[in-house]
């Protein structure tokens, strides 16, 4: 890389970034593998992953002291406040976040060639996409609890978990005598800081930028909190101090030149992630068609326009070719952009009559409620009485059936822009309530979605 190739922030060398892990966790697993136990460290990391009920009293010395040295941070009541404002958020846009996560964080971020080498070299997008897909979601929703920094919250040993295996894939990555694919140094080491602080970012400046193309910009002081929350949790996960930024302003310089530096690359192991992704969706019973499109609005984007295309583009122009239109002029935008319109109508329609099918599948939840949820529900429907209330499906359905049909029922004809944007928001309450029913492999439970925020978003009606 010559002079001119450098990519710099804050005098900080982002290729020099590359090189950096994460020493107090690499170390605390690495004693696990010097002392001859790498089944102990395979079966811990396999069981951090499996169970929801783990605690730091569970790990070897060397791994306890370093989990519980984590555990013993104190915050500030500035640092409280903050995180409780947080959570209201959550509470109320939520939904968005999850459909923003998977419609514009995700796919977006993929185009950082080097970090999803990762994935392709661990197999883990072969073999495990669903659930790495699903278990970022999980992870949101954990950190995101109420309380979520305490001890024996699932929300800082969510981070602590996800620390701890980085170091884990790191260890076995960079080992020389494994067999298989080899880490290319070109690269720079596995799970970097550079990695790290851009998808911790990725947590807050995206939400924000998601939420703005939803029509509800968060204001600043919502912005603040959300983001100080998040910028904890990096450091909780291992982000280095001198790369935490001090407000929103400065974590979008730092963001844009990481994207600058890492989005430049040939991208090939990017384009397998999002293509697995857009099949993942299915679990929301999505068509693919709506998939791309609702993709090809949330990927719009002013510092890589061409996102969409270089994405999505190599798996799927060929099936889908009116997705991936070029235009010459303004005129030919315009025109093909109402053509994209009514190919949203149609299968936003169709979509509509999937879930019109579907909802007392997703609705079935209550079956897996306690055996006393059960025999109360059953002497309560015995006198006529329901326990529960709308449920969240049902809420999100009928204001998906007024978006498409007009005062008298009957569907409209066309639909305009702010209509798909209402219609984007409403999808991602439909997401939340089949996640909550979502059931994960090799799991006895299903999606984790707190009691309190089950109540406040309907998930009992």
């Amino acid at each position: 890389m010559n002079e001119l190739e450098k990519f710099t922030w804050n005098g900080i060398d982002l290729e020099g970034l590359r090189q950096l892990m994460d020493q107090p966790s690499d170390d605390a697993v690495a004693s696990i593998f010097e002392s001859g136990s790498m089944r102990h460290l395979g079966a811990l990391l396999k069981g951090m992953a499996e169970n929801d009920d783990f605690t730091s009293k569970e790990l070897p010395p060397a791994m306890h002291d370093f989990v519980q040295q984590e555990l013993e941070i104190t915050f500030s009541e500035k640092d409280i406040t903050l995180f409780n404002q947080t959570h209201d958020i959550w509470k109320r846009d939520g939904m968005k976040f999850v459909f923003i996560l998977f419609f514009r964080a995700l796919p977006y971020t993929y185009m950082a060639e080097k970090p999803a080498n990762v994935l392709r070299t661990t197999k883990l997008l072969e073999t495990q996409t669903n659930r790495r897909i699903f278990e970022t979601a999980q992870f949101v929703f954990d950190v995101m609890d109420r309380h979520w920094w305490k001890p024996k919250k699932r929300g800082i040993l969510t981070a602590l978990k996800i620390r701890i295996m980085h170091s884990g894939m790191r260890h076995v990555i960079l080992d020389a005598d494994k067999p298989g694919e080899k880490w290319n140094e070109a690269w720079g080491n596995p799970i970097s800081q550079e990695d790290l602080i851009a998808t911790n970012q990725v947590f807050s400046l995206e939400f924000f930028k998601g939420m703005s193309m939803l029509g509800e910009t968060l204001n600043a002081q919502e912005q603040e909190a959300w983001f100080h929350t998040w910028k904890t949790i990096g450091r909780i996960m291992g982000v280095h101090q001198n790369l935490i930024c001090k407000d929103v302003a400065e974590a979008w310089t730092l963001q844009h030149a990481v994207y600058a530096h890492l989005f430049k690359d040939e991208t090939r192991s990017g384009i397998l992630l999002a293509e697995k992704l857009v099949e993942a969706l299915d679990h929301f019973h999505m068509p693919e068609e709506l998939v791309l499109l609702l993709m090809k609005k949330m990927l719009a984007d002013e510092q890589f326009p061409d996102c969409f295309e270089r994405m999505l583009g190599p798996s799927f122009a060929s099936k889908h070719p009116e997705y991936f239109v070029s235009h010459n002029s303004d005129r030919e935008k315009k025109e093909h952009d109402a053509v994209l319109r009514k190919h949203f109508h149609t299968h936003i329609k169709g979509y509509y009559d999937i879930l019109k099918d579907k909802k007392p599948e997703i609705k079935e939840k209550k079956k897996n409620s306690g055996l006393w949820d059960k025999i109360l529900s059953f002497i309560l429907n015995l006198f006529g009485i329901d326990k529960g209330g709308i449920h969240l499906i049902d809420n999100q359905f009928d204001q998906l059936h007024n978006l498409l049909h007009d005062e008298k029922g009957q569907p409209v004809e066309e639909i305009e822009e702010e209509v798909i944007i209402k219609l984007m928001s409403v999808l991602g309450g439909i997401m939340v309530a089949i996640l909550s029913i979502y059931f994960r492999e090799g799991k006895e439970t299903g999606f984790r979605i707190p009691k309190d925020l089950e109540d406040n978003w309907a998930l009992k009606g």
